[in-house]
């Protein structure tokens, strides 16, 4: 039970440099954390390359302020997660500052697989910290199903989740399904949350 507890917890907190901090404020993704300059991982160049390569995709045309914070792709090279992004505030001119990083691993057709991996994680994370506040729900949408587990701390949210997508529109639009596992502050959960 040791051995499979600390291997979840190095697959989904790679380099944490507080584990056991008050707050998971200090948990990271691909070694990158909230609050953190982007420009520590990537440079101006890359960034602003990786901006323009999701710009036209309009994935957040269902919140009021779609263009409120940008997404960029991280190189992901030797770690768990088929995809890392993160998002920074769409300012001129840009700090870089990361309000929001995520983490996803694909379970295409294994949404029961899914689940139990993000309840296991789910029942770490909450006996590290028995005060914080969780919530789970379950959203079913015309295009799939999105089962969720969020731990709410002072600082940060970390929600951890699993999307089921309908198979046809999944296809249709190149979409992945499976674990997403997301640290971001109120400000982006807010943005996220504030839909048309």
């Amino acid at each position: 039970m040791k051995k499979l507890l600390l291997l979840l917890l190095s697959l989904f907190f790679l380099n944490s440099p507080s584990v056991f901090a008050d707050d998971f404020s200090d948990f990271q993704v691909v070694d990158i954390g909230v609050g953190d300059s982007l420009l520590d991982f990537m440079s101006e160049d890359e960034i602003v390359d990786g901006i323009e390569k999701l710009k036209d995709l309009n994935r957040y045309s269902n919140l009021k302020e779609p263009y409120k914070f940008l997404e960029i792709i991280v190189p992901r090279e030797n770690y768990i997660y088929d995809k890392a992004s993160v998002f920074i505030k769409n300012t001129i001119p840009n700090n870089y500052t990361i309000y929001a990083i995520r983490g996803h691993k694909d379970y295409i057709e294994g949404f029961d697989a899914c689940i139990k991996q993000r309840d296991q994680i789910a029942k770490i994370l909450t006996g590290m910290f028995p005060d914080i506040k969780t919530d789970k729900s379950i959203e079913e949408k015309t295009k799939g199903t999105y089962d969720y587990f969020n731990l709410v701390g002072s600082k940060v949210i970390i929600d951890i989740y699993c999307q089921d997508l309908e198979e046809t529109y999944r296809l249709k639009n190149g979409f992945t399904e499976g674990l997403t596992f997301a640290i971001h502050n109120k400000e982006f959960r807010e943005w996220r949350l504030n839909y048309k």
